[in-house]
């Protein structure tokens, strides 16, 4: 039984989630959780409304604010992977690289 150092182990934990496509999720679900606030921020400083930019400020604040909310991204992004990139074999297990012919 070989043992393993923490640095070791988090790295063993996080080297599925170190490729492109889990980069694609992440920024998915990051956009679904917060984009709309920052859409918000961008209308309301163009047009000059206030109501926009400030719903928005208020959301990107409570995001950004130091108790772990701005973690759901993280949360959510194996979910958006596994519908977007891992698919069904044939024997019903999923696999990510999934090969046919």
């Amino acid at each position: 039984m070989s043992k393993l150092t923490n640095w070791q182990k988090i790295k063993q934990a996080l080297k599925p989630y170190a490729s492109w496509k889990m980069i694609v999720s992440l920024i998915i679900a990051w956009a679904l959780f917060a984009g709309w606030a920052v859409a918000f921020v961008v209308v309301g400083v163009m047009g000059d409304n206030g109501w926009f930019y400030g719903i928005g400020t208020a959301f990107l604040a409570w995001v950004l604010f130091p108790n772990g909310t701005f973690l759901i991204p993280f949360a959510i992004a194996p979910f958006i992977h596994k519908l977007l990139f891992v698919k069904k074999t044939n024997k019903g297990e999923t696999s990510e690289n999934s090969k046919r012919g």
